[in-house]
């Protein structure tokens, strides 16, 4: 009996033992699964996640480098910041351009303060055009750019279509200088965004370039994009989302729902810029909730998320099957527990095995998807984009860069740099070894062949950098530039015209000073190429220089400039005043190029004799001194209403009398250029046949003039 009990005693005790070692197996297991469950569940999410979030990157970084080169054109950045500085009237210069629907509306439309935009109108058309031409090229819907008052003086729409409770956005661009987007908004049934930009004074108005004079607001369509991004299943369930952050508050954003945001409850709340992962309710097409596993993470520099989920019921379906099982396990170990125990196991093994192959399938689909959403997302893109090692092993294309090789995408997967065509083979390598070299982002301008043409691009190369900081290829990005360069150079095309008949106007009013501009700039230009600055910078200074030196002159009576004989000091000073004259003409133009302070300082001399401001030695920049000797000597060998034309001795002894006035190397670079067989031919071209001609219109002018 003593036996008896001590076996059941055993037995129960083993039974215990057991029953607690299934138990705590079964709790552990259970626990265990539903941890791993959790942990891939939130890798998978995550990884969809970042690699939409990439995506998105990739296409705002093309949008804001599209707009960033635009708003940073000079003309745009001048001519603005002229309207904030004349505080013009908006709505006046507006009217000027806008686009109207009504044609009688539009006769009766005047300007409301003529008087305070005169000075823009004839400039107006020009950069309405360009507006235009950069919407057309850069596939965005319209564009707006308004004064720091928030008031617009150029648009593509027919009507303004912000009202004041987008105010305090604006302003803050206006205060920041920083670049945001608007919230996503419907116009005409489609998805649109509005990126603001704050245009800068240029910096030789604000030499900080920190000072905003007016905004750019471009809307372009992300129906798109989100939708590339956005995944529902058949139930109106959001796998896939995009979403919004306003005011810190989240909304979904869905194309076909009306206002094109669909509202989240208070579960759906920031931590740290994203959403972990968590369960929540989120909201189907089908006006219903549904619990899911989501997370979202952040878009860098921009106020949207990307979101991914999955529902409870499908994520945990492989887990409750496993605590079933694991239930009727127990059950059956406890009633065979050697037999069960080893049957158990060999399933758990069993169930781990097919879990692997679905996950792993679940993997292969997710990475078969994500390059989909790829490949629409780039072929929406208009800028070509390649991804290559450093021997020039290319890894991806997209369809534009593929369209610039003519050939197609999947051919070119794998294939060696030296297959492309040669132009498109130099610039990759270019940029391979650049980047090779020092591994940052870095910009080039280049110019390749499309088609029949040769176009323009600016391309931003990107390291790749591994795990383990080592430089394993890079990404290149090529933007299309060509309109804005032509655009450029029509602008600079129209300022060479302009200073043509600005140099015109000025020989009118002195025939004395009949091809002086033109003989200057060039002796000028020579002079500077004998001394080694024969750079193009330098150049173009020189000859715009020459060209406007005289521009002051016109302001002066024409009685002190055909004067026969000495002035006298009063009148001495007055001539000297063309300077000012000339520096508060040109002030306002941005010749991109140092033309300001070498016609200012042309008439400085190195002793310090000189005016307006009595500078002395290097204190004279190098392209006024060039100027100095340039403009003396042509003036010398001409002649005068109260001298006549000098020799070329008597005008080197000049320049050589002390104490010296003018810079000693340029005067013997002047001397040594005589010599030469060019020199000869500018000087007998200085004092030839063209001297008559000016002597006999003088003369005319000056028995009008009695």
């Amino acid at each position: 009996m003593a036996k008896s009990r001590r076996g059941a005693s055993l037995i129960v005790l083993f039974l215990s033992v057991t029953i607690g070692a299934i138990l705590y197996g079964a709790h552990w297991l259970l626990t265990t699964s539903q941890s791993r469950m959790l942990n891939e569940t939130g890798q998978a999410l995550h990884n969809a996640a970042t690699q939409q979030t990439a995506l998105l990157t990739v296409w705002y970084g093309a949008l804001t480098n599209q707009v960033k080169a635009f708003v940073d054109v000079d003309m745009l950045r001048l001519f603005a910041s002229e309207i904030d500085s004349a505080d013009a009237d908006a709505t006046a210069l507006l009217e000027v351009v806008r686009p109207s629907l009504d044609a009688e509306e539009d006769n009766e439309q005047q300007p409301k303060d003529r008087k305070s935009i005169d000075l823009f109108v004839d400039r107006m058309p020009g950069l309405a055009q360009l507006l235009h031409e950069f919407v057309k090229k850069n596939s965005f819907l319209d564009a707006y750019v308004l004064n720091r008052h928030l008031t617009p003086f150029l648009m593509t729409a027919i009507k303004y279509p912000f009202d004041e409770k987008n105010h305090p956005l604006l302003e803050e661009v206006v205060k920041s200088g920083t670049p945001r987007l608007l919230p996503i908004r419907k116009e005409n049934r489609e998805l649109v965004v509005d990126m603001v930009f704050p245009i800068f004074a240029p910096q030789y108005i604000d030499h900080k370039g920190n000072h905003v004079v007016a905004l750019f607001i471009g809307t372009c369509s992300v129906q798109k994009v989100i939708s590339a991004i956005d995944h529902i299943d058949n139930e109106g369930f959001f796998t896939s989302a995009v979403l919004e952050s306003q005011n810190g508050t989240l909304k979904i954003i869905d194309p076909l729902y009306p206002g094109g945001h669909r509202n989240l409850d208070e579960g759906w709340k920031l931590q740290n810029g994203a959403l972990p992962l968590a369960v929540r309710n989120e909201p189907t097409r089908m006006e219903k909730t549904l619990p899911a596993y989501t997370l979202a993470h952040e878009v860098p520099d921009l106020p949207w998320l990307v979101m991914r989920g999955i529902r409870v019921s499908e994520a945990e379906a492989s887990y409750l099957r496993l605590k079933k099982n694991v239930y009727i396990g127990v059950a059956l170990l406890i009633a065979l527990a050697v037999i069960l125990i080893t049957a158990l196991w060999w399933w758990v093994v069993g169930r781990r095995e097919r879990a692997h192959a679905d996950q792993m399938r679940k993997l292969y689909s997710l990475a078969n998807e994500q390059k989909q959403i790829l490949d629409s997302v780039n072929s929406a893109l208009s800028a070509g984009i390649v991804l290559n090692d450093l021997s020039g092993k290319i890894y991806y294309v997209n369809q534009k860069y593929a369209d610039m090789a003519h050939m197609a995408p999947e051919r070119m997967f794998g294939m060696n740099h030296t297959q492309l065509p040669f132009d498109l083979a130099h610039s990759l390598v270019t940029h391979t070894i650049q980047i090779n070299a020092k591994p940052v982002l870095t910009n080039f301008t280049e110019i390749l062949p499309v088609g029949e043409s040769k176009r323009h691009f600016l391309t931003a190369c990107s390291p790749c950098i591994d795990e383990n900081c080592y430089l394993t290829g890079m990404v290149s990005v090529y933007s299309d530039i060509t309109e804005l360069v032509e655009a450029q150079e029509r602008a600079q095309h129209m300022v060479t015209q302009t200073v043509e008949v600005l140099v015109r106007a000025m020989e009118a009013v002195d025939p004395y000073l009949r091809g002086q501009s033109k003989s200057t700039a060039s002796l000028a230009a020579h002079l500077a190429k004998n001394l080694a600055h024969d750079d193009e910078e330098t150049l173009s200074t020189l000859r715009i220089a020459a060209n406007l030196s005289q521009i002051g002159m016109i302001q002066l009576p024409k009685s002190l400039l055909l004067k026969t004989g000495s002035l006298s000091p009063e009148e001495r000073l007055q001539m000297q005043e063309h300077v000012e004259y000339a520096k508060t003409s040109l002030e306002g133009v941005d010749f991109g190029l140092p033309v300001l302070e070498a016609i200012t300082e042309m008439y400085e001399r190195i002793d310090g004799s000189g005016y307006p401001a009595h500078l002395k030695g290097d204190e004279i920049c190098f392209n006024a001194r060039v100027l100095a000797v340039a403009n003396t000597f042509c003036a010398l060998m001409r002649p005068r209403s109260y001298r006549t034309a000098h020799t070329t001795e008597s005008a080197l002894k000049i320049f050589l009398t002390k104490p010296y006035k003018y810079d000693l190397s340029i005067v013997e670079a002047l001397r040594r250029f005589l010599e030469t067989e060019t020199g000869r031919a500018f000087l007998e071209d200085l004092v030839g046949k063209k001297q008559d001609k000016i002597l006999k219109e003088a003369n005319s002018l000056g028995d009008d003039s009695i």
